[in-house]
């Protein structure tokens, strides 16, 4: 995406792009176990595009607002590094089972924040909007 394109999403756009992602790594992983999902390559592969898409939806939407004073509970800071950490990975690979704990453990108290940030940047948006 061109940084001029970039510069014209919103905050709630963001949010919004950010949220349809997180329901697309739960959908694709309501069934797996931590078995199942490391068997699936395939899957892998999706699920850390995705978040490396999330990570830098946070990243846009802390250069446009003040997340930490917005809502200092959120955690706006891992998002990024864990995108940063699976984008650059080149060598030593991605650990998968630390993506899956990622999955199970982070991701839905990331989404209950970013559900509560909605309304405070001019949400919710959506495709209709």
């Amino acid at each position: 995406m061109s940084s001029e394109r970039r510069s014209k999403i919103t905050p709630a756009e963001m949010v919004y792009h950010a949220r349809r992602r997180i329901a697309m790594i739960l959908a694709w992983t309501k069934d797996d176990t931590e078995e199942s999902y490391l068997a699936n390559e395939e899957r892998q592969a999706a699920v850390e595009r995705n978040f490396i898409a999330i990570g830098e939806a946070i990243k846009d939407l802390a250069r446009a607002k003040d997340l930490a004073a917005i809502d200092p509970s959120g955690p706006w800071r891992q998002p990024a590094r864990f995108r940063d950490f699976l984008a650059h990975q080149y060598e030593e690979g991605v650990a998968h089972p630390d993506v899956w704990r990622t999955i199970r453990d982070d991701l839905p108290m990331l989404d209950a924040s970013l559900e509560r940030l909605e309304p405070l940047v001019g949400g919710p948006w959506s495709d209709a909007s």
